[in-house]
């Protein structure tokens, strides 16, 4: 086996991220030879006819396995890559029935060809999946009148899920494009923020929220986070191994995962009104804070979950 880690570089420091030096601890460990590639370093060459696709100067089709980790989410090339790498290898395989290269997620991808909010709010709505109440407006002006979303706290989110750049006492950090509105006087402490690229949300108060992994259509593991000084549980939360979620939230992250046909995803919910949202999903979910924030309990490796998370 050989496996390619397609990832974006890291904004500010440029190093490999955790997830993919965990996904290279665990090919090690299975003795799997591997190549880690970024988005910036992929080549399309199209001569006499023939399409070939280079990462890192490597032809794609000398894999057996390729992962794709993160992508650049305020530049959606990155996602449509993804795309391009899937159908280019559909042809490959369908020539060379014998040699298969397997892409994780590639049905998934399919499915949701935009990678943002509002494309999976739309796959919740087509599905009948529980959902925030949302407000997406084109021009960004939410001081106008609304026939939603009315009544205050409010979270305003980035459309694309991107986080910004702010320099805190000399140094560079990235922060979440997540704000809490209490009244509509707030909206004019947003500074230079540009609301055309955010959307309103409902709030929830429970101040919890739970990540769900999910491979091959099981429940494999989850935290659940409770925010400390914070209305948001990523910024100071206190996690707690969640490996066995109740039914409800079980089901609609595996129903999830069963329909939009991903080998691995991470299915987030927070609670309104006892009965649990979906937030987010991710196909390339972070799981740092699983490994290293949870003190009691029996981990799954989730690292050695996704690269055999294929589907043959």
């Amino acid at each position: 086996m050989r496996y390619l880690i397609i990832d974006k570089r890291q904004r500010i420091t440029g190093k490999t991220s955790t997830a993919s030096k965990r996904l290279i601890q665990e090919l090690e460990k299975k003795d799997y030879s591997y190549d880690l590639a970024y988005s910036n370093e992929l080549e399309f060459i199209l001569k006499d006819g023939n399409l070939t696709i280079k990462a890192s100067g490597k032809n794609i089709t000398e894999y057996s396995h390729i992962i794709f980790r993160g992508h650049s989410l305020s530049n959606e090339k990155e996602y449509h890559f993804k795309r391009y790498i899937i159908d280019y290898i559909d042809i490959y395989n369908s020539k060379n029935p014998k040699k298969r290269i397997l892409v994780q997620n590639a049905q998934a991808i399919k499915n949701l060809p935009y990678y943002n909010k509002i494309a999976t709010a739309l796959f919740c709505v087509k599905n009948n999946f529980p959902y925030f109440d949302t407000y997406f407006r084109t021009d960004g002006d939410y001081l106008q009148d609304r026939d939603i979303l009315n009544e205050y706290p409010l979270i305003m989110k980035d459309y694309t899920g991107e986080n910004r750049i702010e320099k805190i006492e000399g140094k560079e950090k990235i922060k979440k494009n997540v704000f809490k509105i209490g009244s509509k006087d707030e909206y004019k402490n947003l500074g230079d923020i540009d609301t055309t690229h955010m959307f309103l949300q409902q709030f929830s108060p429970s101040e919890e929220d739970y990540r769900i992994f999910v491979k091959l259509g099981n429940v494999i593991g989850g935290w659940k986070r409770k925010a400390k000084g914070s209305f948001m549980t990523v910024k100071k939360g206190d996690y707690e191994m969640y490996n066995n979620p109740n039914p409800e939230i079980k089901e609609i992250a595996e129903r999830f995962a069963t329909l939009i046909q991903a080998d691995f995803i991470a299915v987030d919910f927070m609670y309104i009104n006892d009965k649990p949202y979906i937030q987010e999903i991710s196909f390339h979910p972070g799981f740092k804070a699983y490994e290293t924030k949870i003190t009691e309990g029996n981990p799954t490796n989730i690292a050695e979950a996704i690269i055999t998370a294929f589907r043959e």
